[in-house]
Parts: C-alpha cells; sequence; structure tokens
C-alpha cells in the first residue's frame, strides 16, 4: 500500500501549502506546555478568526469512529450541509473509512500530529480536488485525549477551484480517498520533526 500510494501522490501533487494549518499549528504549539496537550478551553477563537472558515474540532466514539464538533464553512460545503454532531467518516469514501478511523485513533493514543493528502475523483459536475488535512491532539477539560483540532484546506488539481454550478466545489458531496499519510510524534515543547508533503499546486482558499 505504502509503494501504492507513493505513485499516487507523484501522479496528483498535493496543495504545496497550507497557511491555515500553519496558523493552527503555531497556536496549538504555543499552548503546550512540556509535554501536555492543550486543552479545548484554552483556544481562542479571536486568536483564530482567520482559520475558522477551514477549522475543525472532532472527538473520538466509543464504537473508536470520531464525529465533527465543530465544523468549517468551507468542510461543510463539501458534503452540502451543516457537520455538527455529524461523523468524520461522511467526507471520505467507504473503502476509506476504515483507515481514516483508525489514523485519528492514533492521534489521541500516540500522541501524534498527523498529515493527510487526499483526493476526491472527478465527475459529473465535479472537478477532480486535491485537499491537505491536518489533526492535532487536544485534551479535554479533564485532561483526556479524546478529542483532535485540524484543517482543511482543498484545491483543483493543476489550476484554482473554479466556481462551478452546484458550488465552488462541484456538486456535493464531496468524498475523499487517502493518498499520503504523514504521522508526527510530539516533540516536548517544541516542533516535530515530519516530512513535508510533496510540492504541488497553490491553494486557492475559500473565505
Amino acid at each position: 500500500m505504502g509503494a501504492e500510494r507513493s505513485n499516487l501522490a507523484r501522479l496528483h501533487p498535493a496543495p504545496a501549502t497550507a497557511p491555515m494549518a500553519a496558523m493552527l499549528r503555531a497556536h496549538w504549539q504555543r499552548l503546550r506546555d512540556g509535554d501536555a496537550l492543550p486543552r479545548r478551553d484554552q483556544f481562542s477563537p479571536r486568536e483564530l478568526a482567520p482559520v475558522l472558515s477551514s477549522m475543525f474540532l472532532i472527538e473520538g466514539t466509543e464504537r473508536g469512529a470520531a464525529r465533527f464538533l465543530i465544523a468549517g464553512r468551507v468542510i461543510c460545503a463539501l458534503y452540502g450541509m451543516e457537520l455538527r454532531g455529524a461523523p468524520l467518516g461522511l467526507l471520505f469514501e467507504p473503502v476509506a473509512r476504515a483507515e481514516i478511523a483508525g489514523i485519528v485513533a492514533g492521534v489521541g493514543d500516540g500522541p501524534s500530529t498527523v498529515d493527510l493528502t487526499l483526493r476526491a475523483a472527478r465527475g459529473a459536475g465535479r472537478p477532480a480536488l486535491m485537499a491537505r488535512m491536518m489533526f492535532l491532539p487536544m485534551a479535554n477539560r479533564m485532561g483526556t485525549r479524546d478529542l483532535a483540532i485540524g484543517t482543511m484546506e482543498v484545491s483543483a488539481e493543476g489550476r484554482a477551484v473554479p466556481m462551478w454550478p452546484n458550488g465552488e466545489f462541484g456538486h456535493p458531496p464531496r468524498r475523499f480517498t487517502i493518498e499520503r499519510c504523514l504521522r508526527g510524534p510530539l516533540a516536548a515543547g517544541g516542533a516535530e520533526a515530519v516530512e513535508p508533503p510533496p510540492r504541488g499546486v497553490p491553494l486557492r482558499l475559500v473565505e
């Protein structure tokens, strides 16, 4: 699977930059105290205002999946409805749902950070899309590591996302497969040493 995924990443380059992810990661890192994870109540919506449209907050469920507690406008536009309370797996093709569940479980269990390269296939009224999705572990008020905060930034392959009749991302719902997963261990009070994703087409952000 690793070799196959590497080949796919070369055929369909990932977005080269993820500015929303960088902003959120910097805020998350500032809130860390040694090995401790930031708590949900420490995050400042005011400081994160530029990121909110691409940001999400998820929590684990008893069945090992994850559901959205918060989903920004960009993420809801991909599915075509408000996603608060909905399973994270709705944004993924059925063949990728078990894999994303395992990846998300590892974010809290590690704990670790995760950077995904995703792809949504072209179809009738739907442009082919690439996305960068980042997960950062966080704790609830009781200190339990069952939450993750992150961003999802989307681009079309080889060009900016056009204005399609059914919305900027084409006719919803848009569902993705996983082309690359980079997991980074947490460094105490410092940045994680993670291999950068492959270079590709710059993002067009949706405000």
